[in-house]
């Protein structure tokens, strides 16, 4: 066991503020790897050193035994588990420090023991990662050796077991994880997503910006149903939205990679469609559009459109959106736009005179059909999850 040396800053700087003292620990060689007083981090403290190497109970430092590393105080050792992890100091003059010594030294060792309880599982779930992130690589070969297969059942994993994957997302990640409240906030949902699908006893991968969740073989409904689940219990925890997809769940749930590159896929059209879940097997033109360059898309808009476009593109796919969405019902649209009819007919003809195209001929809704979802990609992910743009 070991004390890290951010936990034990944070440990004496809490204690040193509460009795108002200077506070030093130790580790078991001694050397000083936190105060509350900066320029002492990395000396050798003796008085530390006789403590661990004699076994004392304490020992104060009094005014004629100080040297340029070791200040008058009481020093205690910090035994956890029955082993001395290293000792704590605390600065001053006897009758003033005495007093503090037992209940600091007692606080420290259990601050330091649950210190070490919380470095333990975070070692324990960086263990599950890096084995979860191989297993999903060496899936798509279609065996796995005895080796793999035994480490995973050590960790609770049945990995011979067909699966299938869940990709989720938070929205507004990007936003979230440039303040400090914000990346604490992540943190918080990350954990009560693993918690919940560790409880269920699901393989889980942190992989910022998005979850996987593998899920062992189920149907589409139940697959649904788990995201629901998650999405409505980060709703009502922290007011925060998810988008989640699914990978297609036709081969034999072996090939995790293959699933959870259908199930990113998914995800990313979820998130870029503000569509709460999305099925791999849903996607159509979304299939390819991920290979489409973003300089050809602009290309693809400036060459319907004019290059002189400008604000007036947004207008025009607000109008082509409400087209597609309604499936051409000028009735509807025009409802939905709080417009005359013969309004949005004038629009749509405008509209065909800009492009050379109107989308109201079958052979022409094709073109704008494409312009919509590359104006989609560019101007959504670009909002919401900058990275997915690149």
């Amino acid at each position: 066991m070991y004390i890290s040396k951010i936990a034990a800053q944070a440990i004496v700087e809490e204690i040193g503020e509460e009795i108002h003292e200077h506070i030093n620990m130790m580790d078991a060689t001694g050397a000083i790897i936190a105060s509350t007083n900066s320029a002492r981090i990395g000396q050798m403290h003796e008085g530390a050193r006789r403590i661990i190497q004699e076994g004392l109970p304490e020992l104060y430092i009094s005014g004629d035994m100080e040297t340029e590393t070791t200040r008058r105080g009481i020093n205690l050792p910090l035994v956890v588990r029955g082993e001395i992890l290293g000792v704590v100091g605390i600065t001053g003059e006897k009758e003033r420090v005495m007093g503090y010594g037992k209940i600091v030294r007692r606080m420290t060792e259990i601050m330091v023991t649950d210190s070490i309880q919380k470095d333990k599982k975070r070692y324990d779930q960086r263990v599950r990662y890096r084995f979860i992130e191989e297993w999903i690589e060496k899936s798509s070969a279609g065996f796995y050796s005895r080796n793999l297969i035994d480490r995973g059942r050590h960790l609770g994993i049945d990995i011979e077991r067909p699966y299938r994957v869940m990709v989720l997302y938070f929205r507004d990640y990007h936003k979230l994880s440039d303040t400090l409240e914000g990346q604490k906030l992540l943190e918080e949902m990350e954990a009560s997503i693993r918690h919940e699908m560790e409880r269920c006893g699901f393989p889980y991968l942190r992989e910022p910006p998005r979850q996987i969740c593998l899920i062992p073989k189920c149907s589409d409904a139940q697959m649904k149903k788990t995201a629901e689940k998650l999405s409505g219990m980060i709703r009502q925890k922290y007011d925060r939205d998810v988008a989640a997809g699914f990978d297609s769940g036709q081969g034999s749930g072996e090939d995790i990679a293959q699933g959870c590159a259908e199930a990113f896929r998914a995800a990313s059209h979820a998130v870029t469609w503000k569509e709460p879940f999305y099925y791999y097997d849903d996607l159509n033109i979304e299939l390819f559009i991920n290979e489409i360059s973003e300089a050809a898309m602009l290309e693809y808009l400036d060459k319907l459109f004019g290059r002189d476009s400008g604000d007036r593109l947004g207008d025009y796919m607000h109008l082509i959106e409400q087209y597609f969405a309604y499936e051409g019902a000028v009735g509807k649209m025009a409802e939905s736009l709080f417009m005359h009819k013969n309004t949005l007919q004038y629009k749509l003809k405008k509209l065909a005179e800009v492009t050379g195209k109107d989308i109201r001929r079958p052979s022409d809704a094709v073109v704008y059909y494409m312009a919509l979802a590359f104006y989609q990609k560019l101007h959504m992910e670009r909002t919401h999850f900058p990275d997915m743009a690149k």
